[in-house]
């Protein structure tokens, strides 16, 4: 059975592939005939083949296109007004001048013939979160047609689109950048020449934003940005990234930086949930929904993050790779250099989005859960790992994992370095990064379950029979940037006789505390070993060793309000000397 859902699911993608070169529609009368070198229509003007692929059809005439602008105002964000580019239809609309206007464009109409559902659900959300035009541009009769058609469609849709917003700013004296245009796919690229034809027609009318849906890959994907979204197109263009790798031919996003903010959660493709096959569905629509799922993925993160809050918000890290990103590198919103205003490393995806503060584009990363509302919590984990008995120098490999427990609740056991062995060398510190679903708050973390497995070995010989040596965990939680210090009840952190290090057999799960957690529940694991002797006093101070417990109190008192100190060592050698100089 499962050999009969993987090949049919081949055999469906091959078709949908086709599907994409086939005109499913019935009207052909003002299409641009075979060859034709340039066509021009009213108000929209002339359009000429693109320099970047001169196979490329010519765009359909916006008759047949058909677009609509649909309007939807508070109080009655159900109500749909159909309007067009004429004053009169736009006084007598109930368009509010004083307030902004997003405009919400989708994409290629794939066996449809009607708006996605995304498009409503965007606009009532936005609309019970913030008071604003919304205008629906309904262009499915263009969309629906053969791929490559239906792609430079994109180009007179977007001049009929800048015809409209010219009207609006004639209209009401109203300025460009009170336009924010949100476009998935296709819809981007819509977004992208509505920009350009505006720009072109007058350098001062620049959109306020336009933000990108995961932006078509196919047809689009060139240096080349007079064809394609592009951060000149407005004066804020944040770019959403979900499909740009696939096991087909060609991805369906665009795998590239054109945006001001670039964000690309869980790395831009192979977003959670997406490869599951939904055994209550039919197979031909399983396997559509396997094929598009990662591409649609990116309205349903943006919906999402209208209603965010303080607890559950898509926070993304600037970051130069996924894998960094993943190696638990950029979690900090705060460099070393950061007292400037402006030098944050962090920021939110989605309708919430700001324009960075430099000039130069960003890239953020960021991972998600597999179902809404989709943000997750992010921790860095780091692992100290130390030498012990039988500890060799170039260390061992071996499968890592951990889990989190909180006031509130335990996440799951997440494997580490994405469940593939990871080499752990005595001495080294070794970052991960997992994330949790912010919908399943487990509160502060308190205490760490760590496991290890030695891989499988089919020679005893020849098998490193090694064991793993910690000496602390540490957590930084990304979202509060608070950073907590996890410890076995065993280790020796006040030199009273127990060990510096603790040796975690294979596959044995190893408990371990948070620092202030052992203080309060178990002072008996923190009571002073050595008692200095005092000194004749000094300004106010019995010596040295005394001004060192003081600055250990400090220390601790720092812990308990920010949880985010380091560990005694540095103290605990300055202690020493302080003693030898008493």
């Amino acid at each position: 059975m499962e050999l009969l859902r993987t090949t049919f699911g081949i055999l469906w993608i091959f078709f949908l592939l086709i599907f994409f070169q086939i005109d499913h529609t019935t009207s052909t009368s003002e299409r641009p005939e075979s060859g034709t070198k340039k066509v021009c229509y009213d108000i929209v003007g002339c359009f000429e083949p693109f320099v970047t692929d001169p196979d490329m059809p010519l765009p359909m005439s916006p008759k047949e296109v058909d677009a609509k602008f649909l309007l939807h105002t508070n109080p009655q964000p159900l109500i749909q007004q159909t309007i067009n580019a004429t004053a009169s239809s736009l006084l007598s609309s109930t368009f509010d001048p004083t307030k902004k206007t997003k405009f919400i464009i989708h994409g290629f109409a794939l066996l449809q013939d009607e708006i996605s559902k995304w498009v409503p659900k965007t606009t009532q959300a936005i609309l019970a979160k913030d008071d604003v035009n919304v205008v629906i541009v309904d262009w499915v009769d263009g969309a629906s047609v053969e791929y490559d058609q239906a792609a430079q469609n994109t180009r007179v849709v977007g001049a009929i689109t800048a015809h409209f917003m010219r009207t609006i700013m004639d209209t009401y004296s109203y300025k460009s950048d009170m336009f924010h245009i949100i476009g998935f796919s296709l819809g981007a690229h819509v977004a992208g020449f509505t920009g350009k034809d505006l720009i072109a027609n007058d350098e001062h009318q620049k959109i306020g934003r336009i933000t990108g849906l995961d932006p078509a890959n196919p047809g689009f994907n060139y240096d080349n940005s007079s064809v394609r979204l592009d951060k000149s197109d407005a004066h804020f263009v944040d770019i959403i990234h979900t499909d740009i790798s696939t096991l087909l031919v060609v991805a369906s996003g665009l795998n590239r930086n054109i945006g001001h903010v670039d964000f690309y959660p869980n790395g831009g493709n192979d977003q959670p949930g997406c490869n599951t096959w939904n055994s209550d569905s039919s197979i031909v629509s399983a396997v559509t929904d396997m094929t598009v799922c990662d591409h649609t993925r990116a309205p349903k993160l943006f919906i999402n993050s209208i209603n965010v809050t303080d607890e559950c918000h898509f926070a993304a890290y600037k970051c130069s790779s996924y894998a960094k990103f993943k190696a638990g590198r950029c979690v900090r919103c705060k460099g070393k250099k950061s007292t400037k205003k402006g030098r944050s490393k962090c920021t939110k995806m989605g309708y919430w989005a700001e324009p960075p503060r430099r000039k130069k584009p960003v890239q953020y990363y960021l991972q998600t859960s597999d179902k809404a509302p989709f943000c997750a919590k992010h921790y860095q984990v780091q692992i100290h790992w130390r030498k012990g008995k039988g500890s060799s120098e170039e260390g061992l490999r071996g499968s890592l994992f951990i889990q989190l427990h909180g006031v509130k609740g335990s996440t799951k056991e997440f494997a580490l370095n994405d469940g593939t062995t990871f080499h752990m060398v005595p001495g080294n510190t070794s970052r991960f990064m997992v994330s949790h679903p912010c919908s399943e708050d487990i509160g502060e973390v308190v205490r760490v379950t760590f496991r290890w497995k030695r891989p499988v070995c089919w020679t005893y010989f020849f098998c490193s029979q090694e064991e793993v040596y910690l000496k602390r965990i540490k957590i930084i939680d990304a979202t509060l940037q608070k950073r907590y210090v996890f410890l076995s009840l065993e280790m020796d952190r006040n030199r009273d006789g127990r060990k510096d290090v603790i040796a975690v057999p294979s596959d044995e799960p190893e408990e371990l505390y948070k620092k202030s957690y052992i203080k309060r529940k178990h002072p008996d694991k923190f009571v002073p070993a050595i008692v200095p002797e005092l000194v004749p006093v000094r300004d106010g101070v019995n010596g040295p060793a005394e001004a060192l417990l003081l600055q250990r109190e400090s220390v601790e008192k720092r812990e308990r309000t920010n949880g985010f100190s380091d560990d005694f060592s540095d103290i605990e050698s300055s202690y020493s000397n302080a003693q030898a100089a008493s």
